[in-house]
């Protein structure tokens, strides 16, 4: 991390339990609890695509109800698609001019989140060159040398959004269990990156 990103870490506000990011973060701990329980409940996608379309829909946006849509001419499925007012969320396969937003959702990153985000971002701006593009991460550690960046993903039409910075990486299962986020936020480990006010922001002007 240089030094301008360590700044910038360390005046980012410490995540509390009054914070919707860390409402998401217990949520989604809580949904894939369930989803191990009754696999059914995957058919709705991830624990963290669930909450986050959840949280998208309860502001007014309109979205995809379904996990793993396409762009009608692509087989690259997607997490959740913004839509235009006027379409139908419940849909599987959409034309471009139904989709304002093509949004990817992530637990955290790996090695290879980037060039496979970037790639699948590059191969839908082919069918339509007026989509925007989010990927969202729940939660990364800030320096990381696979996080993904809007910088790192080189495209103005394609943005990024950390929703929660950590000093540590996660152990096995760390962002699902509420009591190891507990255990994190007691040690001021988690901090708020202002990235969901800047990804609801985003897609207002979309």
């Amino acid at each position: 991390m240089n030094v301008m990103s360590a700044y910038k870490e360390l005046k980012k506000p410490l995540l509390t339990k009054k914070d919707e990011e860390y409402e998401m973060l217990i949520e989604i701990a809580e949904d894939h609890i369930k989803q191990k329980v009754d696999k059914a409940m995957e058919k709705s996608g991830t624990a963290a695509e669930v909450v986050i379309r959840e949280h998208l829909i309860s502001r007014g946006f309109n979205v995809t109800l379904n996990p793993n849509q396409r762009l009608k001419d692509s087989e690259i499925k997607n997490s959740i698609f913004l839509l235009e007012p006027i379409a139908n969320p419940s849909q599987k396969v959409y034309t471009p001019n139904e989709v304002k937003m093509v949004i990817q959702i992530l637990n955290n990153t790996d090695a290879d989140s980037l060039n496979k985000i970037k790639t699948q971002f590059d191969d839908l701006r082919k069918i339509s060159k007026y989509l925007q593009f989010a990927v969202v991460i729940l939660s990364e550690k800030i320096g990381y040398t696979h996080e993904i960046t809007t910088d790192k993903l080189c495209d103005k039409a394609y943005r990024a959004f950390t929703l929660v910075s950590r000093k540590t990486h996660p152990k096995a299962g760390g962002l699902y269990n509420e009591t190891a986020i507990n255990d994190l936020l007691k040690k001021k480990e988690l901090k708020k990156t202002g990235d969901w006010d800047a990804f609801i922001a985003a897609i207002k002007t979309t």
